[in-house]
């Protein structure tokens, strides 16, 4: 399984898509936060650098 992370749900059919093309039958899992997008924006890389790794530390362990 490949776990994505996404800042918008727009997102999930393109990587769909791609992943038909390419590995067929690979199981996704979109993982989907827009906030951490906004946040970037407003405060800056670093500002939600603890969240994403939280983000991924959760979905590694799923």
């Amino acid at each position: 399984m490949l776990t994505l992370l996404h800042t918008s749900p727009v997102h999930i059919p393109v990587f769909d898509a791609l992943r038909d093309r390419h590995r067929p039958g690979l199981p996704l899992r979109h993982v989907v936060e827009p906030e951490l997008l906004d946040r970037a924006r407003r405060e800056g890389p670093a500002a939600v650098a603890a969240e994403i790794a939280g983000v991924v530390r959760r979905a590694a362990a799923d």
